[in-house]
């Protein structure tokens, strides 16, 4: 280890807006830091993250070990959201719309989208890609898992799924299902990522959808997929058998079977395509187009009010703008509008919609980075909205909307609507003034977060393009906190990793996008983005930085000296290198080498001797310092742990020397050696441990998944301060708590239990236990903050010694409540018969559940047909032609729950 270094200089600056880049479009992209973020846990070594692993664990995980009667508090921000991905008008009611976000599910607004809630089951994938509403009925929805814009930092979809009641049940459509989840048999043919879903009309009566899909990796299925009837869903080959991309389905509002498509198989068959048959035979339609071979990404549109008017918005193979196309007769021919208007846009690959006025042919809007609006068909374009806040006091300015545009709708009354990176916004001038439209949708995203020690009160995190957001801090000078749930901005771009002083809230340091690093002291202002910009900008110079240091790693791995004592604490940041201040950001300097040329991602002072550190790396390696970071032992990681990046390290807060980490997930399963004994069979590729322990610093690992554990990605990782001292883990597959009496012991297998309750299926990305308060903070990477008090003990449910009966009803996606009473069946009486003429009206009946929001109602007939029907009264009419019925009664509770099923009874129809 070489000596110490001197100190460099560094002046403290104010933190503006002006030291970062905004990421879409300038020299650093921030798409790249996030994605970076999520490949490197949830990817790597493939491209795309592989669900397989989270699909099992959903179909059975009523059958893993949980603790009972779960309930975490949703903390929001609800004045924060995250990126929306598409967005859904009810066609008789405007003041109805729905939202999927990019990791947070579908929420529905019923006032214009002034306030939002969740209509999305908690156990379904929360990745959301597309909406489609059906053109006459706003209650009839489709809605595909996945996102489609190219940014690999979720995970792929799950399926496609429809609802017939306004969101209040799913059912899931055109997968191979089993108890409700898709087969891994049929999972290489299911699209994941699915950008876009249109109606369109067959017959006066009869509508079916298509939807395009995209990928981020071959392995996985992308193409234009096509309703074909009784055969489902299909993907179209005209283009080949590999995977496509096809980025926008649009249909004739008027004729019957005309659909167009923007296709990119990546050459000359590249560009926009139309079938007038419904996909049995396609035109490619290239007069007026830029060469097809220089196209990527196309938007399309068609005015609903005249159709033979179309407009594409096109991107280059360098996600620069293309063109700007319209054509006056039905895309046979285009002409270029955009001239130079939109020079300045990009990645346009990721941010990509356009949509026309119902009733103004000539009113069209298009999004890229910004949003842009003619009046007159191109002839005129304006900017209408701008993604800098601002230092006007505390408004921003009239036309402020936040950047990365992926979804538009413009109602017949000329309101706007965008779905974009911060959630929803709304004009309702014709883009001179915008307003936030997302009050209530939490859907965050956290890269990392902490819980201020000596207030509980006061915690947050980095976001995905929302900033750095603290709850319990005032908004503005001089102002209030605001009210519970509401968040403060106080850093700018990606924030990243945040810590909080353990002996003062007011001492905090924050990393963003960059590797800049930022800290506010007492009595400092908060908000950032207003008249002030008070944190003070502490970075590491960049001349202290060797060539390649800062691009190692966008968001700077960080830590703080633990303990309560008052005064200046140590804080570390990780490039390659461990980086250390001791004067709040003053200067800084490198406290040990290049651990193994690869970023660090993880650090640890031990609570219990802060002179024991403990460093993990994005390549898997696990470094030592027992002098508190003035040497460091070479890497004691040994063959036990995964060459994967190490999430999280903690040690135990009475012994330094007992130390957890995490490992990140792949979709390459690591190999087992094992002895060949004889007849047997010669084992393959196996899935790996993603918990450790180490009883003597590191010196000896152990693993603690047990076979309890998920085979997922774990992010964090956390120990309670009291006794009994449990250990909780949290990642892909919510929160799960050690039932081992003893942590500081490696037990033989060590026994786990799902604490996730009442959470979503989403990425937890941090977790926080609070000492005084005995709160447990989730951060998660979609749906905001959640919230455990641990108070009192805990009851464990084992399934595996008495199974939960499997009686998951069509409506998927609901937590079971044992707790509450099954609906009671009144009639038809068992084994009914009827004579009715066909076809035949039976209404079924059933007792009211107390509590109950609605029920879903499952009918399977003789055939094997299974529907599933929904009211809001413990009643339906089914009609059927003949033959036997069974049926079934689930009661709808909130917070996406459901009580057990009822009884099964049978009807008979006679001939």
């Amino acid at each position: 280890m070489a000596a110490k270094k001197t100190p460099a200089k560094h002046v403290v600056k104010l933190l503006s807006t002006r030291h970062y880049r905004h990421g879409h479009g300038g020299a650093y992209d921030t798409n790249k830091d996030r994605t970076q973020w999520f490949f490197q846990r949830s990817a790597f070594p493939l491209r795309d993250a592989p669900p397989l692993a989270l699909e099992r664990f959903w179909r059975n995980q009523e059958n893993f070990p949980h603790v009972h009667d779960v309930t975490w508090e949703e903390a929001g921000p609800t004045n924060f959201a995250g990126r929306v991905t598409c967005l859904a008008i009810d066609p008789k009611n405007p003041q109805t719309l729905f939202a999927g976000a990019a990791a947070g599910g579908v929420w529905k607004s019923t006032d214009g989208g002034a306030t939002w809630k969740t209509c999305w089951p908690t156990l379904l994938n929360q990745n959301i890609g597309a909406l489609a509403i059906h053109p006459r009925d706003g209650n009839q929805l489709y809605c595909a898992t996945g996102e489609g814009n190219l940014s690999a930092d979720s995970y792929p979809g799950s399926g496609i799924y429809q609802t017939a009641d306004g969101g209040m049940t799913w059912i899931p459509v055109f997968t191979a299902t089993s108890g409700g989840s898709l087969s891994e048999e049929a999972s290489s043919e299911l699209p994941r990522r699915v950008g876009t879903i249109a109606f369109g009309r067959m017959s006066k009566n009869d509508y079916r959808i298509a939807l395009g899909a995209v990928s981020n990796d071959e392995s996985l299925a992308a193409a234009l997929y096509m309703d074909e009837g009784g055969f489902g869903l299909q993907p179209n080959t005209f283009w080949g058998i590999r995977s496509y991309n096809c980025y926008a389905v649009v249909f004739h509002p008027v004729k019957e079977g005309v659909v167009y498509v923007s296709i990119q198989p990546r050459g000359t068959l590249n560009g926009i395509w139309r079938s007038d048959n419904f996909g049995k035979s396609w035109r490619h339609l290239t007069r007026g187009m830029p060469a097809p071979e220089t196209c990527g990404r196309i938007g399309l549109a068609i005015s609903p009010s005249h159709p033979d008017i179309m407009y594409a918005l096109a991107s280059g193979l360098t996600s620069r703008v293309r063109g700007v196309l319209r054509s006056s007769d039905g895309g046979e021919t285009w002409h270029e509008i955009g001239g130079s208007h939109f020079a300045h846009e990009s990645q346009m690959s990721y941010n990509n919609t356009i949509a026309v006025h119902p009733e103004h042919p000539n009113y069209v809007v298009c999004g890229g980075t910004n949003l842009h609006q003619t009046t007159n068909g191109g002839k005129r374009w304006k900017q209408i909205t701008t993604g800098q806040r601002g230092d006007a006091g505390d408004r921003f300015p009239r036309n402020f909307v936040h950047n990365d545009h992926h979804a538009l709708a413009i109602t017949r009354h000329g309101v706007i609507y965008s779905g974009n990176d911060g959630g929803v916004a709304m004009s309702e001038d014709g883009g001179k003034t915008w307003q936030p439209r997302g009050h209530g949708m939490a859907t965050t995203m956290y890269y990392a977060a902490d819980v201020a020690q000596t207030n509980s009160a006061i915690f947050g995190g980095g976001t995905q393009d929302n900033g750095t957001l603290l709850a319990g801090v005032p908004d503005r000078l001089g102002g209030k906190v605001p009210p519970l749930t509401e968040f403060t901005r106080v850093l700018p771009s990606d924030g990243g990793w945040i810590e909080i002083d353990p002996a003062d809230e007011e001492h905090i340091f924050g990393s963003t996008a960059n590797l800049i690093i930022a800290r506010h002291r007492r009595g400092e202002p908060w908000a950032h983005g207003r008249q002030l910009a008070p944190w003070a900008d502490i970075s590491i110079p960049e001349k202290a930085l060797l060539p390649g240091e800062k691009g190692q790693r966008a968001f700077a791995a960080m830590a703080i000296e633990p303990g309560a004592h008052k005064g200046r604490k140590k804080v570390w940041a990780g490039t390659s290198r461990l980086w250390q201040t001791d004067n709040s950001g003053l200067t800084w300097w490198p406290v040990s080498p290049s651990f193994d040329d690869s970023a660090i991602s993880a650090i640890e002072c031990a609570p219990a001797d802060p002179q024991v550190m403990y460093v993990g790396t994005s390549a898997g390696g696990f470094f030592r310092s027992i002098d508190g970071g003035a040497t460091w032992s070479a890497s004691l990681a040994s063959s036990v742990i995964p060459r994967r990046m190490i999430t999280s390290i903690v040690s135990h807060p009475l012994s330094a020397t007992t130390v957890v980490l995490s490992v990140a997930s792949s979709g390459v399963p690591g190999t087992s050696l094992r002895r060949i004994e004889e007849g047997g069979e010669i084992p393959s590729q196996s899935a790996y441990s993603h918990v450790f322990q180490s009883g003597n610093s590191g010196n000896t690992w152990g693993a603690l998944d047990g076979g309890d554990l998920p085979d997922v990605v774990y992010n964090a990782l956390a120990f309670e301060t009291h006794p009994p001292f449990r250990l909780f883990v949290a990642g892909d597959a919510g929160v799960w708590m050690s039932l081992n009496p003893d942590t500081r012991k490696i037990p033989a297998a060590s026994c786990w239990a799902s604490i996730a309750g009442n959470m979503p299926n989403v990425v937890v990305s941090a977790l926080i236990y609070h000492h005084k308060d005995r709160i447990l903070t989730a951060a998660t990477y979609g749906r905001a903050f959640w919230r455990l008090k641990l108070a009192g003990p805990l009851e464990v449910i084992d399934p595996r010694s008495e199974r939960v009966p499997k009686d998951a009803p069509l409506a998927v996606g609901l937590r079971r409540d044992a707790s509450v009473p099954a609906p009671v069946l009144l009639a038809p009486a068992d084994g009914a018969q009827f004579s009715n003429t066909s076809p035949t009206l039976t209404v079924l009946t059933w007792e009211p559940v107390s509590g109950a929001i609605g029920y879903t109602v499952d009918v399977t007939e003789e055939s094997g047909f299974s529907l599933s029907l929904s009211s809001r009264r413990p009643a339906v009419k089914f009609v059927s032609d003949s033959g036997i019925a069974r049926w079934r009664v689930w009661a709808l509770l909130p917070q996406s729950a459901r009580s057990p099923g009822s009884e099964v009874r049978t009807f008979r129809y006679l001939d």
